[in-house]
């Protein structure tokens, strides 16, 4: 009965081992499994950071290539209203010109008409004149 006893006694000093070494090494896993997760949660945190910063980066870029777009058309802008201003204003002249050229053009045609009218009254005079003999007749001596 004593080597049960002692049988029994080195059981449970075994089974009290073996739950203190199943509570050191679960603690251990416990550990080893909180200091795991936490260095992943800090990488995580590091990457977003990092990201973050490298699209803070970029919209201060694009932000920049914005600005400077927009200047650039902004004064484009600018040269065509001016080069449209210019050109409105020689249109209005060329415009002008045409009208002054168009009265000058309606003169000369008028005096044109006068005096193709008046050559032909001319020349019906001159007929008449020789017909009825009259031409020369100033020139012959008195």
């Amino acid at each position: 009965m004593a080597t049960l006893t002692i049988l029994a006694f080195a059981a449970g000093i075994s089974a009290g081992l073996v739950i203190v070494l199943n509570l050191i090494f679960g603690s251990l896993a416990v550990a080893l499994l909180h200091s795991v997760i936490l260095e992943g949660r800090q990488t995580s945190a590091r990457d977003r950071a990092e990201l973050a910063a490298r699209m803070a980066a970029q919209a201060r870029e694009r932000s920049q290539e914005h600005i400077k777009f927009a200047t650039l058309m902004g004064r484009q802008l600018q040269a065509a209203r001016a080069e449209s201003a210019q050109l409105g204003t020689r249109v209005r002249g060329l415009e002008a010109r045409l009208s002054e050229a168009e009265i000058e053009l309606a003169q000369v045609r008028d005096a044109l008409w006068i005096s193709e009218a008046a050559e032909k009254r001319a020349r019906a005079a001159l007929v008449n004149a020789e017909q009825e003999g009259q031409v020369g007749r100033h020139l012959r001596p008195a």
